[in-house]
C-alpha cells in the first residue's frame, strides 16, 4: 500500500475516524494493527521477517538490561547486531557479494560457483533493521531503558508512516510518544495537513513528472545526447530524487501529526549548500545522523589522528552506500561521497577556516550593504558549483538501478564524456523548460523549509492561496498511475 494510491486514502480515512474515537490504548492497538496491514498489503510474507525483527530485539535489549556482567552484556549486544545484520544480507547483499566474490577468483584463476538466491527483497527492511538496531544499542549504553509493554515497541518498530522509508526516528523520541496518552493539537494537524499536499505536490507533480525523463534518459545503453544537453536528465533525476523522498517524509511527517505524534526533519536545503558537510546534514538527516552515531564515532571519529579520521569518513560512507543498494554503483557513490568529506576537511585543516556550519543559501542572503551582497552572490556561486558536483554523484547512484542488460561503466562514461562536451552539438534541447520549472519549484521548498514546517503560523489568506495552489498543482498536473515511491527499494 502506497501513500500515493486511492486504497491507501480510504484505509487512513478509516484508521482515523477509528482513532479519534479512542483512548490511549485502544489507539496503540488499532494504529498496530493498521501499520501490519499496511505492510502486509505489499505481500504477508514481509510481516513473518517484520515480527521477528521486533520480537527478537525486545529481548535481546531486555536481556542486556538485566544483565549486571559486562562481558554478557557485550555478548547480548553482539547476537543482536549478527542476527539483524545477518538478515539483512541475506536478502540484500547475498547475491552480490557471492557475485564479486566470484569475480575476484576468475581473475585469480580459479574458478568457483556459488549458489543464487532467489528472494523477494522485503521493502523497507534497511529501514527498519537500523530503527529496531539502534534500540538495543541505546539501551546497552545505558542511554535508553528497556521498555517492558512488547505492544508499545512493535508500534515503535512497524508505525506505518515511518515503517517503509523513514525517517529513522530514534527510539529515546519515538517510543515515549507510544507508551505516553497523545493530545490532538489543532495546530499541529494544520501543520501535518499542509505537509500531507506539500508531500504530494513533490511527489506526483515534480517527481513523477520528471520521472519519464530520467526513465527515457536512462533506458538507453548510453547517454541520451553527445553533449552537456546531457546535464539536463541528470538534473531531472536529482530534482526527481528529491521529490520522491523528500515527498515521502513529509507526508510521513504530516500522517505522524494527524495522530498526535511528531517525526524528525529529513530534509532541510541539500541543494543549497556549498560543501559536503553540510549536504549530508540537510539530506537524508536521520540515516546521516545514524551513521555517525552508530557508526563513525564508535570507529574512532576524529579522535584517533587525522589518518585514523580519513579512513573512519572512507568507512563510514562506503557503508552508507552499500545501504542503499547492493551493487558496485552504489559502493563507489558512497567512495565519491567519502572522497568529497575528505577533501573538505583537508581543506578545513590547510586554510584553518571551519565551513561546516554554513548556513544553506537562504540564510546566507542578509541585507543588502555591498559586504553582505557580495557574501551572498559568493556563496550563490558556491552552491550552484557544488550542486553539480552532487549531481555527477548522482550518476552513479542512478546507475546503480539500472537493469542487468545496461553495462553500468559504459553508461556512466557516456554520460561523463557528453557532460562536459562543448559547444552544444544541435542547441538547447525542449526538456530544459519543463526541468527549470518543475527544479525551481523543488529549489523553492527548500529555500523556505523553514516556514513549511509552520504552516498554521502563516496569515489566513496566505493559507487559503497556497492550499488552492497545492491542489491545482495536485489535480492538474499530478500524475496518479501509483508510482512507487525510489526508496522502497532500499
Amino acid at each position: 500500500m502506497s501513500f500515493n494510491s486511492l486504497v491507501f486514502l480510504v484505509f487512513l480515512a478509516i484508521v482515523l475516524t477509528a482513532y479519534y474515537r479512542l483512548q490511549h490504548r485502544g489507539q496503540n492497538i488499532l494504529l498496530l494493527i493498521a501499520s501490519y496491514v499496511f505492510y502486509g498489503w505489499w505481500n504477508w510474507r514481509f510481516v513473518v521477517l517484520l515480527l521477528f525483527t521486533t520480537f527478537f530485539d525486545y529481548w535481546c535489549a531486555r536481556w542486556i538490561e538485566r544483565e549486571p556482567h559486562p562481558t554478557k552484556r557485550r555478548l547480548f549486544l553482539s547476537f543482536s547486531m549478527i542476527v539483524n545484520l545477518g538478515i539483512l544480507s541475506i536478502f540484500k547483499y547475498f547475491n552480490f557479494f557471492a557475485g564479486s566474490l566470484e569475480h575476484v577468483l576468475t581473475f585469480f584463476g580459479m574458478k568457483a560457483t556459488f549458489p543464487v538466491l532467489h528472494v523477494i527483497l522485503p521493502i523497507g527492511i534497511s529501514f527498519y533493521t537500523f530503527l529496531s538496531m539502534s534500540y538495543t544499542i541505546d539501551v546497552y549504553r545505558g542511554e535508553l531503558k528497556a521498555t517492558r509493554n512488547p505492544l508499545d515497541f512493535m508500534l515503535y518498530v512497524a508505525f506505518f508512516p515511518h515503517l517503509v522509508a523513514g525517517p529513522i526516528v530514534r527510539a529515546s523520541f519515538l517510543l515515549p510518544q507510544c507508551q505516553r496518552p497523545r493530545v490532538i493539537n489543532p495546530a499541529e494537524v494544520l501543520n501535518g495537513i499542509w505537509l500531507i499536499l506539500m508531500g504530494y505536490v513533490k511527489k506526483v507533480v515534480i517527481a513523477d513528472r520528471l520521472a519519464g525523463i530520467v526513465g527515457w534518459g536512462f533506458g538507453q545503453p548510453t547517454a541520451p545526447f553527445p553533449d552537456a544537453n546531457a546535464w539536463l536528465v541528470i538534473y531531472a533525476f536529482a530534482f526527481q530524487i528529491y521529490g520522491d523522498f523528500s515527498g515521502y517524509t513529509d507526508i510521513a511527517r504530516g500522517l505522524a501529526k494527524l495522530m498526535g505524534f511528531e517525526f524528525v526533519r529529513n530534509f532541510k536545503a541539500p541543494y543549497l549548500v556549498t560543501n559536503p558537510s553540510d549536504f549530508w546534514r540537510n539530506w537524508h538527516i536521520s540515516l546521516s545522523t545514524w551513521l555517525r552515531d552508530y557508526l563513525y564515532i564508535p570507529l574512532g571519529g576524529n579522535r584517533r589522528g587525522t589518518g585514523r579520521t580519513y579512513a573512519n569518513l572512507m568507512i563510514t560512507m562506503l557503508l552508507g552506500g552499500l545501504w542503499h543498494g547492493a551493487g558496485t554503483a552504489f559502493l563507489f557513490w558512497g567512495l565519491y561521497h567519502g572522497t568529497l568529506l575528505a577533501i573538505h576537511r583537508a581543506w578545513q585543516s590547510l586554510t584553518g577556516r571551519d565551513t561546516r556550519h554554513l548556513p544553506p543559501l537562504k540564510e546566507a542572503a542578509g541585507g543588502q550593504t555591498r559586504s553582505q551582497s557580495g557574501r551572498r552572490a559568493k556563496h550563490f556561486l558556491f552552491a550552484l558549483l557544488f550542486f553539480h558536483i552532487t549531481c555527477v554523484g548522482w550518476l552513479l547512484f542512478r546507475a546503480g538501478s539500472l537493469p542487468p542488460k545496461f553495462d553500468q561503466v559504459q553508461m556512466i562514461l557516456s554520460y561523463l564524456r557528453a557532460m562536459f562536451h562543448w559547444p552544444l552539438a544541435a542547441g538547447v534541447s525542449p526538456l530544459t523548460q519543463p526541468i527549470i520549472v518543475l527544479g525551481a519549484l523543488a529549489l523553492f521548498f527548500q529555500w523556505q523549509y523553514e516556514k513549511m514546517d509552520h504552516f498554521s503560523a502563516w496569515k489566513t489568506r496566505w493559507q487559503a492561496v497556497a492550499t488552492a495552489l497545492a491542489l491545482a498543482a495536485i489535480t492538474g498536473l499530478g500524475v496518479f498511475d501509483g508510482m512507487q515511491f525510489i526508496y522502497f527499494q532500499f
